[in-house]
């Protein structure tokens, strides 16, 4: 964790364009106040055409196949995946916390949409795997933590040294077998489910299957423009927030007390680094604005708008009050409980999607195979 305030770095840039950095990074200034506060209609509608036009624009491109159609297929991907993301953590995920429209039939069939459109597993499953067990006070974050459970089945355990636990990392990353049995997961999930889901799923995963033989270069959209973003980036995308969500399996902190049981396991997550400083000698200068321009373009752009997308970056916020109608602008109101002085124990936060990560990987490689035990 940065001892830097790391946000304040962000106040030498003009104040007209604080609310963006306080998207970048996902962490508002003391005392900021939304530009935007959004209902749940209106975020459904943003959401749905990020990801709806992601489909559309890859589309195009693919069939099309138009001068330099490559790089707007790379568009494509961003909206669908970051539209994907958006659905199933924010959409699903208010939904099953029945937060999201604030009536439980407009959830439930909000959760169902988003979810077949993601092909991503039925609400109901998702439903019991969060919020029947991961909220858990007796499960977060344990070894019964339906999370803990997938990554130990991929092959990440505590005892192993952080750099064999990187290794295992980007051996998962490109396994064809991680791939195939999340999409394995997913379909088996819809198979079970009841008549009417499973004929949604059948009706949108049938009408990509029937693009061979219809559309120009049919097979081509059919993998370009829907296989790799909705069913194989959407799973690396899934890993990497599972991987750095919690600081799984470390000891609670009983001082903390049974409504804020899981803050010694939850940081915030935000992208961003240290804006260089203006002390800095000339040259020094040039390589730090150098080296933060690449990260915040080519790192912590891309892990706001893939990986971490949402609220997710205050997810330390949502944990503590999982009620919460503030959803919609999670950074202001985390913000605003720590400007007010926090109800609970103080908010922690770590910077970049892989520290988050590496913050588990050095936990568990002090950790010998013992602490998988209940508590």
């Amino acid at each position: 964790m940065s001892s830097v305030d790391v946000r304040a770095t962000y106040t030498r840039f003009p104040a007209w364009t604080q609310h963006f950095w306080t998207w970048q990074t996902g962490k508002a200034l003391p005392g900021q106040e939304p530009l935007i506060r959004h209902t749940w209609a209106s975020y459904l509608t943003v959401t749905l055409t990020l990801f709806l036009s992601g489909l559309a624009v890859s589309t195009v491109a693919v069939a099309v196949m138009f001068p330099l159609w490559y790089v707007v297929l790379l568009l494509g991907w961003v909206l669908t995946v970051t539209g994907e993301r958006m659905m199933v953590l924010v959409i699903a995920h208010q939904a099953l916390h029945r937060k999201f429209s604030g009536n439980a039939a407009t959830d439930r069939f909000w959760g169902e949409a988003v979810t077949v459109l993601s092909v991503f597993h039925t609400f109901r499953d998702f439903k019991e795997e969060h919020f029947d067990n991961h909220h858990r006070r007796e499960i977060f974050a344990t070894e019964v933590d339906p999370p803990v459970q997938f990554l130990l089945d991929l092959g990440f355990r505590p005892g192993l040294t952080r750099a064999e636990q990187w290794r295992r990392a980007w051996k998962v990353f490109l396994s064809p077998v991680f791939y195939a049995r999340g999409f394995l997961g997913r379909v088996t999930s819809n198979l079970r489910a009841g008549t009417w889901r499973r004929v949604g799923f059948a009706a949108w995963v049938g009408w990509w299957l029937s693009m061979p033989f219809w559309m120009p270069n049919g097979l081509l959209v059919l993998v370009l423009a829907f296989v790799l973003p909705v069913i194989l980036f959407a799973q690396l995308s899934a890993l990497l927030d599972r991987l750095g969500e919690h600081e799984w399996l470390a000891p609670r902190n009983p001082e903390f007390g049974h409504r804020f049981y899981t803050a010694a396991n939850t940081n915030a997550r935000y992208c961003g680094a240290p804006v260089p400083a203006r002390s800095l000698p000339a040259g020094a200068k040039a390589v730090a604005w150098a080296r933060w321009i690449a990260a915040t373009l080519c790192y912590h752009i891309p892990s706001r708008l893939l990986v971490v997308v949402g609220d997710l970056p205050n997810h330390d916020y949502h944990h503590r009050y999982p009620s919460t109608a503030e959803w919609t602008t999670a950074a202001y109101a985390r913000q605003r409980d720590i400007d007010t002085g926090p109800e609970g124990p103080p908010y922690r936060e770590v910077w970049g999607m892989g520290a988050a990560i590496d913050q588990v990987f050095r936990a568990w490689e002090g950790t010998g195979t013992g602490a998988l035990s209940h508590r």
